[in-house]
């Protein structure tokens, strides 16, 4: 069949960094860590809407820009093994990886909304800079909040992915985008 991606062996190496990640482990159960991570999990800026969002502009931008669909889609890929890692160590830490996080301690289930769909292809790979730029941060504060070595070690692992990303997405931006209008 054609166009079939076996996600198992697509070129990683250029959109993720070799550095290996580490095993999800947690010191023990908490489920306050784990409400912590919801946020990086499924939040607005969270791995959850990088997927969505990435892969909506891939959708709309593989027939005109392949260069910039194809980043685009190999993001998603690496974000959702993000996801995957993240999901774990919320299990681990005892509660289930619903697609929600907590907003000033209520609940705010992931939707549609988080995503940012954009107009121009300016628009799209500054959006996703913005997303890499938010969850970045977000990660930092979430280091210093939980007190756990294994935790903080996977939060740097995927930091350094993020970092990776939007590299990747500003080489490309300032490399398709001559104008704001593009």
């Amino acid at each position: 069949m054609k166009n079939q991606m076996n996600h198992e062996q697509h070129p990683k190496q250029l959109y993720s960094l070799p550095d290996p990640y580490p095993t999800p482990r947690v010191m023990g159960k908490n489920p306050y860590y784990a409400s912590i991570l919801l946020e990086d999990y499924a939040g607005i800026s969270g791995e959850l809407t990088a997927i969505h969002q990435y892969i909506y502009h891939y959708l709309t931008l593989e027939d005109c820009h392949t260069k910039i669909a194809t980043l685009a889609h190999q993001i998603a890929i690496v974000e959702m093994h993000h996801l995957a890692l993240l999901g774990k160590t919320i299990r681990l830490l005892g509660k289930y990886p619903v697609m929600h996080s907590n907003d000033h301690g209520l609940t705010r289930f992931w939707n549609a909304d988080f995503v940012y769909y954009g107009d121009t292809v300016y628009d799209k790979l500054s959006a996703n800079m913005k997303h890499e730029m938010d969850a970045i941060q977000n990660y930092r504060r979430h280091q210093h909040l939980i007190d756990d070595p294994f935790i903080q070690e996977l939060l740097e692992r995927i930091i350094l992915d993020e970092e990776h990303h939007l590299q990747l997405f500003k080489t490309c931006r300032d490399e398709f985008c001559t104008t704001f209008y593009d």
